[in-house]
C-alpha cells in the first residue's frame, strides 16, 4: 500500500530519520584517550507524516479506522525523494497517531523501526 504521494497530493512530510551504528568503547590502562570500534547496525528509525486527499468526514473516519489497525505489522518500507529511493529493510510499523483531524482534514504520524537501510 502507498502511504503518500507528492505528486496525487498525498503529502509526506519526513520528521524523523536515523540510522545508528552500535559503537563499543575501549579503554586502555594509562591511555590517554578511548578508542571507538563500530560493532554493526542499530535499529533505526523512520518518521513521517501523511495527507491523504479525502473526500469528506465519513471517508476520513473510515481512513483513520483502517489505518490505527495496521499499529504492529512488519514488511518492507521503501520512501523515494527525487532520483534516491531508500529502502528500509525489516520495518515495523510501530505507532500511527493522528496529528491532526479536522472535518475531512486528517494527518497522520506514522513510527517505523527497521534493522538496516539501503
Amino acid at each position: 500500500m502507498v502511504l503518500g504521494d507528492d505528486s496525487v497530493k498525498s503529502t509526506i512530510i519526513v520528521e524523523q530519520l536515523d540510522a545508528p551504528a552500535l559503537v563499543q568503547k575501549l579503554l586502555f590502562f594509562r591511555g590517554v584517550t578511548a578508542q571507538l570500534v563500530a560493532r554493526g547496525g542499530d535499529e533505526g528509525t523512520f518518521v513521517c507524516v501523511i495527507q491523504p486527499a479525502l473526500a469528506n468526514a465519513d471517508a476520513a473516519s473510515a481512513y483513520l479506522k483502517t489505518e490505527l489497525a495496521r499499529s504492529g505489522q512488519a514488511g518492507s518500507l521503501a520512501w523515494g525523494r527525487v532520483s534516491a529511493i531508500f529502502t528500509f529493510n525489516g520495518a515495523v510499523l510501530r505507532r500511527v497517531t493522528v496529528a491532526e483531524l479536522n472535518g475531512a482534514r486528517l494527518r497522520l504520524r506514522y513510527s517505523f523501526g527497521f534493522a538496516s537501510l539501503t
